[in-house]
């Protein structure tokens, strides 16, 4: 009798390290799957930073070229009343 539970168990091994192996497969299925879900959100925020940051450098830029625009102008201003002043006739 014990003879035939040890065949008995010896014949289930291979169903069930069949079973345990399908099962871990499943795991790391769905594990590589949350992970692939967790890389895309990463991903889109990735994008979503670098537009952010490209937003802003093109406002820095648009001022930078303003404030320059606006300092030419005074310049010039200040330069017509320099000349003014020291040459009134000019």
């Amino acid at each position: 009798m014990a003879e035939q539970q040890k065949n008995s168990q010896v014949q289930q091994f291979p169903v069930e390290w069949t079973r345990i192996v399908s099962d871990q497969v499943g795991r790391v299925e769905a594990g590589l799957g949350e992970l692939a879900k967790l890389e895309s959100k990463t991903m889109a925020q990735a994008v979503s930073g670098l537009e952010e940051s490209a937003r802003y450098a093109r406002e820095s830029l648009a001022f930078a070229e303003k404030a320059s625009a606006e300092w030419r102008k005074l310049v010039l201003d200040a330069t017509r009343r320099a000349a003014a002043f020291f040459a009134p006739g000019a």
